[in-house]
């Protein structure tokens, strides 16, 4: 008699989805919430044996940058904390970056619920831009300084039908150093100002001490022989391309993340 009541009762939980550990993948709820600077939406939350991974859609709502630094957030489970180290992303005004999150451990797909601890978010906002020289094509000089950034040639290519650039440039300063290479431009001897063709280059960010490589291009310039670009001398500006920045840091979310045990059963 004992013995049926026993199997009647394991059969009872197996039902009621209680057995932990008894779904190689559980799956949990989507779940959401917002500031006034920015949107969270995290979906296609799993728990596997040895991980737990969802996707975190970031929305910035303001005219500044917005830096998620997700080695500072962790996830709760289970009395352990979970670290989710990844390359911190930046979203710049009024967009938005997916990136998959991943925390690993032991039995992870035991647990029913977890906390998302979401801190690493900071408000980042642009000083004025750094002044830099006027850099010369031929190049007598291979670098140069604008502010805390020190940018060097590292090959170029002069010909009438177009010319390319490519820098290196490495951050000095605290913080986070901004370079905008889509607006690079070059003076010719006409007098006027020509945007690089690479106008939909990223912004790039960089840490104290990194360094990066960028690249500007032109086309075949009208004008004739006094516009000819291997002849002339060029002269590239870099208006607005070098800035420093300061970060304002978000007070920290608990997320409660709980499984869906609907779509846990029905996938099994």
């Amino acid at each position: 008699m004992k013995a049926f009541m026993t199997a009647g009762i394991l059969a009872t939980m197996t039902l009621s989805g209680t057995v932990f550990g008894q779904y190689e993948k559980v799956f949990y709820k989507d779940t959401t919430f917002e500031t006034d600077n920015y949107k969270v939406e995290i979906d296609n939350v799993v728990a596997l044996p040895k991980e737990v991974k969802f996707r975190m859609s970031i929305t910035n709502k303001t005219n500044d940058w917005v830096l998620y630094n997700s080695e500072e957030s962790r996830i709760e489970l289970d009395g352990k904390n979970l670290d989710t180290k990844d390359k911190y992303i930046l979203i710049a005004p009024h967009d938005s970056k997916k990136k998959v999150m991943r925390a690993v451990g032991a039995n992870l797909n035991n647990a029913r619920a977890f906390n998302f601890v979401c801190d690493g978010f900071y408000k980042v906002r642009l000083k004025e831009a750094a002044a830099a020289p006027e850099f010369r094509l031929p190049a007598s000089n291979n670098e140069f300084t604008a502010g805390n950034f020190t940018v060097t040639l590292v090959n170029s290519m002069k010909e009438t039908g177009r010319t390319d650039v490519k820098f290196k440039v490495t951050f000095n300063g605290e913080g986070l150093g901004f370079v905008s290479p889509a607006k690079v431009s070059v003076k010719m001897p006409d007098g006027n100002l020509y945007a690089t063709t690479r106008s939909k280059a990223d912004v790039i960010s960089l840490k104290k001490g990194e360094s990066e490589t960028f690249q500007a291009s032109w086309d075949r310039m009208e004008g004739g022989s006094k516009m000819d670009m291997q002849l002339v001398e060029m002269l590239i500006h870099f208006d607005g391309v070098f800035q420093e920045s300061t970060q304002l840091k978000a007070d920290k979310v608990v997320l409660p993340l709980r499984w869906n045990e609907a779509m846990t059963i029905g996938k099994k």
